[in-house]
């Protein structure tokens, strides 16, 4: 975020340095922005609580006048701001001059006493919230009093001056124990949605006892009669809530001398003028004593928010056994329960009441910041009510529309604005802002290049619900696209795009069908896409066509899926795993082969081999399953690859597994999926197809999953579950893994390796249609010599004699002849470096690399004589376990008395290295 927008878009405001300023600025904040108080206060000291309360502030802090100013901020406004609101509505009910004046010393004074008990014993934002509510109430009413009576006397007969005051009492001390709960709530954080950092049995128990330990002492205060009597009922419990707030004994008893003091000052002078103002100043030390001990209670327990709650209703029920015995405790009660219930739910009708107010404003703003933006001068959105009222729960409309406006002429303002309000109650307008900018963008992507980028503008993983559903199918449509562009041959890009163009008619006829709110926006983008995918498909044909170009049908490194015609052969392994599928004993099977020979390709192609009453549930292990963090990570994994398996490749819907229940208990949940997905197969049985098993040992051996845990699993399904099987893949066997051969029992290994000879002429000569590009007998049969029919170096091979040939004049291009095939076997190393490279650093040992480089010295064909090897290689141990390990790696075999390389352009590639 840019400094300058920092200062906007932030919960961490800088505080005015005028004192004036500063301190409405904190009084909004406790009301309004509660987490830019708690911002003002770790400026201070990081280590400073944002319930701090004044007794029990560190020295260090007491020494440090920006700790002192804080506080004169904080008693500067409300003071001012209760004194006009007491002043004005009682000039608004008639009362006298003399009336407006001593309500308004009455509330300041009830008021600042209040306050500084509060903030002293429970916390600095409390104490503002109690000190308002209590000048509010005690004013108003006291200048209604007074201006009825004579200056501090009793009212006459027709006014009840116990009526009135039960009221003032219920009311303020209801209004100023929910103000006190909403403050704390505020401040902790707890009124932002935030979790409570204590258990719920604490909450109840914290509250509880609050409540319990205020009626005690209410009860308490009311026993006492006289002067000291009511000193002691002030003091004692207001002692007990200091010491153990600050946990010093002296300081607490401090503190309950002055309140004792004050209560029995104000008790006195009460009984010597009848009431007025000194009542009130002792009525709210009572009040405020009855508040704090369950205050401090609760807080020490639970948290500040539940602090708040259990004074409130601790000082509510203290009031009323206090005055139980009178005959004026049902106003009290009625006042209080007024009282408790407007400030308890103030963050619930405030916005409210205040939502049309902020509606006009920030349609103003809006307004203003469409001219203004148009003349280049900077936004007014900083000032949206968004950005300072955090409790509004009500959607402030049009906020998404003054986000792009912004974000579309001051992207660095708008951006910080978006990240601020993503975090905020109106989330939404940020998610719909982000939905319309990545529409926009989508919508300008004219071209194949540009949808083929657009995947990294996209969001959808920031977004929720449909939309991100429907976002994240552009960005696959997108990465298909750019997959497509990178494939080297002209023909396998026009494949690649026409299963684009696809799947774009597939989602425009989803979109139209679809009543989602976003459907309408993004069914012109998709359809758009489609007509680009499709004209680049027909340009690419057209510029084939035109040089007289050889589509290469060839794809190198990445397995053959369903779609690619030029998977062949495989025949005779997809049989005999049917075979094995039909075995009442049910063993595990395993697809044991050398890697790049087609194994998954084969896994990717069963469904097409395999009768419809085998569900293939394809697994790549190399994927995110084995890349969990965790066993639940690793069974959602696996069940959402089975769940697109089956869909795939036989268009089965299989029900979704509930991750949320995964994370509670995997194993169980897991296993009523597979319940349900044994409903679903409705009498059919599903190949549990794992590939790459050695991924998921490397996982296990990392202790990321419980190797007990997932491989019991395994057995279990393959022991219990008629109805699924299991497959293997990999390029080891499991006597190399005792730990999974311990598991699975009586494995059933099919091996994979070259293709037959018909199958790789197949590869070579027809890999699909109408191919263009017909061979020499002498060719053909070179290409199959040079590869022994891996399907790897089959397509590799070919893939450069295709290449090579483009390159040639029409005339000579669409016949290979041998040297066509050699000249390509040197552009096949190359271009094939890591698949050589990964036999020489991966797949044998220090020995057998030099082993293989002796025996490549040879001339095709031609095998080391195994006297030559035994002198090449000194220890005779070594040497066997070499060529063993080498033989069951496949890349060498017996001939004569010594021994050659299976593949011809294997052998090439290590007598080319140094």
């Amino acid at each position: 975020m840019k400094a300058k927008n920092g200062r906007f878009y932030t919960d961490s405001p800088p505080l005015s340095q005028n004192i004036w300023l500063g301190s409405w600025q904190l009084l909004f904040w406790l009301f309004f922005h509660p987490s830019a108080w708690r911002s003002a206060v770790r400026e201070i000291d990081p280590l400073l609580p944002p319930d701090f309360c004044l007794a029990g502030v560190p020295d260090r802090l007491r020494r440090r006048w920006d700790f002192w100013r804080l506080i004169l901020l904080s008693y500067l406004a409300w003071p001012l701001l209760a004194v006009v609101i007491v002043i004005l509505s009682l000039r608004a009910l008639g009362t006298p001059v003399e009336g407006m004046v001593l309500g308004g010393m009455i509330g300041l004074s009830a008021g600042v006493v209040a306050s500084l008990m509060t903030s002293v014993i429970g916390s600095l934002a409390v104490g503002t919230a109690v000190g308002m509510a209590v000048s509010l109430v005690t004013g108003i009413a006291g200048g209604l009093l007074l201006s009825a009576s004579a200056l501090f006397t009793p009212a006459p007969a027709d006014i009840s001056f116990d009526l009135l005051a039960s009221a003032v009492i219920g009311l303020a001390s209801g209004l100023a124990g929910g103000l006190a709960y909403g403050v704390a709530a505020g401040i902790s954080g707890r009124a932002g949605g935030a979790e409570p950092a204590a258990s719920i049995i604490r909450q109840i128990s914290g509250a509880i006892t609050g409540i319990v330990i205020g009626m005690v002492a209410g009860w308490l205060t009311g026993l006492a009669a006289g002067q000291w009597a009511a000193g002691l009922a002030i003091g004692a419990p207001f002692a007990l809530a200091l010491g153990l707030r600050t946990q010093n004994w002296r300081r607490g008893l401090i503190g309950g001398l002055i309140a004792g003091l004050l209560g029995s000052l104000s008790a006195g002078l009460t009984d010597s003028s009848g009431g007025g103002l000194w009542g009130l100043i002792g009525f709210s030390a009572m009040l405020l004593s009855l508040f704090a001990l369950p205050y401090v209670l609760a807080e020490r327990i639970t948290g500040p928010w539940a602090g708040g709650l259990a004074g409130a209703l601790g000082a509510g029920g203290g009031l009323f056994f206090f005055v139980a015995a009178s005959d004026s405790y049902w106003p009290l009660l009625s006042f209080s329960l007024i009282g408790v219930l407007l400030g308890f739910t103030l963050v619930w009708w405030r916005p409210v009441i205040a939502y049309p107010l902020l509606m006009a404003w920030n349609m103003l703003l809006l307004r203003w910041d469409e001219r203004r933006l148009g003349d280049g001068r900077s936004s007014l959105l900083h000032r949206h009510s968004v950005f300072w009222d955090e409790f509004q729960r009500l959607p402030l409309i049009n906020l998404d529309t003054h986000l792009l406006l912004v974000l579309s002429r001051d992207p660095a303002a708008g951006q910080a604005a978006m990240e601020y309000v993503s975090g905020s109650r109106q989330r939404w307008a940020a998610q719909a802002a982000q939905i319309e900018l990545d529409a926009r963008q989508l919508a300008r992507c004219d071209d194949v290049q540009a949808i083929s980028q657009a995947d990294k503008l996209l969001a959808a993983g920031e977004l929720t619900g449909p939309t991100s559903a429907l976002l994240r199918s552009f960005s696959r449509i997108s990465q298909d696209v750019a997959a497509a562009q990178r494939q080297e041959s002209a023909y396998n890009q026009r494949l690649a795009l026409s299963a684009v163009e696809d799947r774009l008619n597939g989602l425009v006829r989803e979109l139209t069908r679809s009543d989602e709110p976003y459907a309408d926006r993004f069914r012109p983008i998709a359809d758009a896409w489609r007509r680009v995918v499709g004209a680049q498909t027909l340009t690419l044909a057209a510029e084939a066509e035109l040089r007289q170009e050889i589509d290469s049908p060839y794809i190198i490194g990445v397995p053959l899926t369903q779609q690619q015609e030029i998977f062949v052969g495989r025949s005779d392994i997809s049989a005999r795993i049917e075979q094995l599928l039909l075995d009442r004993r049910q063993p595990p099977l395993l697809l044991y082969g050398q890697r790049r020979v087609g194994k998954t390709s084969l896994l990717q192609n069963l469904g097409r081999l395999l009768p419809n009453a085998i569900v293939p549930l394809f697994v790549d292990l190399q994927g995110p399953a084995s890349r969990a963090r965790d066993d639940a990570g690793f069974l959602y994994n696996v069940a959402r690859a089975a769940v697109r398996s089956a869909r795939q490749q036989r268009r089965l819907a299989l029900p979704e597994i509930d991750r949320a229940a995964l994370q509670a208990d995997p194993f169980t949940c897991f296993d009523e999926w597979l319940d349900e997905v044994e409903m679903a197969l409705d009498g059919r049985s599903a190949l549990l197809m794992l590939d790459e098993f050695e991924v998921l040992d490397s996982a296990l051996t990392q202790n990321r999953f419980d190797s007990e845990a997932v491989l019991g699993m395994l057995r279990h399904l393959i022991q219990h579950r008629p109805r699924f099987k299991a497959l293997l893949s990999g390029s080891h066997t499991l006597d190399e893994f005792q730990r999974w051969a311990s598991y699975l029992i009586n494995v059933q290994v099919i091996r994979i390796g070259y293709l037959k000879e018909a199958e790789a002429r197949q590869l070579i000569e027809s890999p699909v249609a109408h191919f263009t590009l017909r061979y020499e007998p002498a060719a053909s049969q070179r290409a199959l010599d040079l590869t022994r029919g891996h399907p790897f170096l089959v397509q590799l091979l070919c893939a450069e004699v295709v290449a090579l040939k483009n390159e040639q004049p029409p005339s000579a291009r669409r016949l290979a002849a041998v040297a066509d095939v050699e000249t390509a076997v040197t552009l096949a190393l190359d271009h094939g470096s890591f698949f050589f490279a990964d036999i020489e650093q991966n797949q044998v040992d220090t020995v057998g690399r030099e082993i293989l480089r002796f025996i490549a010295s040879y001339d095709e064909g031609q095998g080391a004589p195994r006297q030559a090897l035994v002198d090449f290689v000194p220890s005779l141990l070594a040497l066997e376990q070499a060529l063993a390990a080498l033989q069951q790696r496949e890349l060498i075999e017996p001939v004569g008395d010594g021994y050659r390389f299976q593949v011809e352009l294997v052998r090439r590639w290590f007598a080319e290295r140094p």
